[in-house]
This record gives C-alpha cells, sequence and structure tokens, in this order.
C-alpha cells in the first residue's frame, strides 16, 4: 500500500475519535510503522506532533460549535475531553487568545486548524545521496537539555541553546577538545507519551573523559546502530531542517526501512565550532 494512503488512513483515525480516546499506537499500526517512527514522521511532514495535532483538532470543532451558538461551554468541555470549564477555557485561551464565552460572540475572529491533508508527491525527479554506515556503540560528552515537540517549540529552544553556550564559549571549549566526527547535535530519549525528547551539543567523549570541558557535561552512550547518512547541502539551519524533510517524505517511504528509535544526530563541519555544512545521521531498522 502507498505510502501516503497509510499516513492518511492514520490521520483519518485521529478524526474520527476527536470526541474518544485516542491511541496513537492504533494510529502507528495504519501507518505501517513503529510509534516512534510515526510520531517522528508527523512531526517532520507537518511541523506538529500527532499530540499537538490532536488538541488543537479538538479545540478547533470546539470553537466551531460554540460559534454556532447553541452549545454550553460545559458540555463542549466534556465532549473533547477536558474535565472541567477552567481547563477548557485555559487551554482554548492559549490556542485562539479568547474565552470560549468570546468565541461565542458573533463576529469574533476565529482562525481554526483544518483536517491534515497528505499532499506529499513521492516522485523519481531527484535522487537523494546517502550511504549506510554500520557504527559500534559509542560515547559523547556535551551539554544538554530537555525540550519537547509541543506546539513546534524544540527549534527555537535548540537554536538559542547553541547562542547561549556559544556566547559562554562552552561551544568553543568542546570544540578545541573534538575528535575526527568533530562537533554534534544529538537528539535521544524521545517519549512519544509526553513528546519530550533529550538533546546535546556534543563532541565524542575524549580518551581523558570529561577533563577540560564544561563543568555542566554529561556522557551518553549511543548504542551500536546501522545509519543511513545523508549530507544537508545548503545554508544552515534551513538545510538541515529540508533534508530531514526528504528523508521522511521520499526516502524512507521508498527505501524499506524506519528509524530504529535509537539515538540520532548532525554533524556539523567546520572550524572551532563555526558549521559550514552539516551530515544527518538517521538509525535505522528493516520496516515492518
Amino acid at each position: 500500500m502507498d505510502w501516503s494512503v497509510r499516513l492518511t488512513q492514520a490521520i483519518d483515525y485521529l478524526e474520527e475519535n476527536l470526541e474518544r480516546t485516542v491511541r496513537m499506537e492504533k494510529a502507528a499500526e495504519l501507518a505501517n510503522c513503529s510509534l516512534f517512527h510515526f510520531c517522528r514522521m508527523f512531526a517532520v511532514v507537518f511541523g506538529i506532533s500527532p499530540g499537538d495535532y490532536v488538541r488543537r483538532r479538538r479545540l478547533s470543532r470546539a470553537a466551531l460549535e460554540l460559534a454556532a451558538g447553541e452549545a454550553k461551554v460545559i458540555d463542549v468541555a466534556l465532549r473533547y475531553g477536558y474535565d472541567s470549564p477552567e481547563s477548557f477555557a485555559k487551554a482554548f485561551r492559549r490556542c485562539f487568545g479568547m474565552t470560549p464565552s468570546e468565541a461565542r460572540l458573533a463576529g469574533s475572529p476565529l482562525e481554526t486548524w483544518p483536517p491534515a491533508r497528505v499532499a506529499v508527491i513521492l516522485g523519481g525527479d531527484k535522487s537523494m545521496k546517502y550511504r549506510i554506515v554500520e557504527k559500534p556503540a559509542f560515547t559523547v560528552t556535551g551539554l544538554t537539555l530537555r525540550t519537547t515537540h509541543e506546539e513546534n517549540r524544540e527549534h527555537a529552544v535548540i537554536s538559542k541553546f547553541w547562542e547561549r553556550n556559544a556566547a559562554e564559549g562552552a561551544v568553543g571549549a568542546l570544540a578545541e577538545r573534538a575528535g575526527e566526527m568533530g562537533m554534534l547535535g544529538v537528539c535521544y530519549d524521545y517519549k512519544p507519551s509526553d513528546e519530550y525528547f533529550s538533546y546535546a551539543i556534543a563532541i565524542e567523549t575524549p580518551a581523558s573523559g570529561s577533563v577540560g570541558l564544561p563543568a555542566a557535561c554529561a556522557t551518553i552512550t549511543v548504542p551500536k546502530a546501522t545509519y543511513a547518512v545523508f549530507e544537508a547541502v545548503g545554508q544552515i539551519p534551513d538545510s538541515i531542517a529540508a533534508c530531514w524533510n526528504s528523508i521522511y517524505t521520499e526516502w524512507f517511504p521508498s527505501s524499506g526501512y524506519e528509524h530504529s528509535g535509537s539515538p540520532d544526530f548532525e554533524v556539523y563541519k567546520g572550524e572551532a565550532g563555526e558549521a559550514t555544512g552539516c551530515e544527518v545521521w538517521v538509525p535505522i531498522k528493516k520496516a515492518k
């Protein structure tokens, strides 16, 4: 079955259960992939996590019902999974910038989220250069943070994380001790249940360990894996985002592989922490 058809089936399942319990495991099953791969793929393709998508669609349906002027706020709140009018009002204001009661007023400027549609065309008009690398387990050491795909916040958070640590000299200190691979941006410990993951500005752990590295550094073990390695061509960070999009919408659907769930990372090329190019290393396994 075509990749776009399977993804459409998963979206249809989410839409059909906005007033019931949504099981992301079931959505992943309909998309014929692991839960980890489904959540990562959804976020890359649509720019929003599947959990965020469900929340926004529920609030959009609720907003349209309230704008019609017939439903009670408490009834709408309960129908879309909120246990109290207060929690519903808080989520509603965060999404639309107004209260549920204000949404019922004639002429209220509501901008709701429509259902997602798969419009990706998988064609053969261009090729993606990649190589397959078998890499044994290794460790990296670096500066870490915990962030989330919720509301697509991770890009801004990670960018500021790099900027702050570069300004404080921590990135330069790591770059001076970098090994053969150079500077790395590592994503690991992703939890589909709450859409949180950890990120590290890191280097391969030096033979001397963390001696001489910034005090806040932590060491992470990256297990043995098979990687598909892609080159992100162009201006960073746009080239990296475009590369990830192509991996999920063009390469994975026709490759027979999916993301294995172990850490993935970006390898930054350049001197003294000044990135001038990037490779994306994606751990892979045979698809179902």
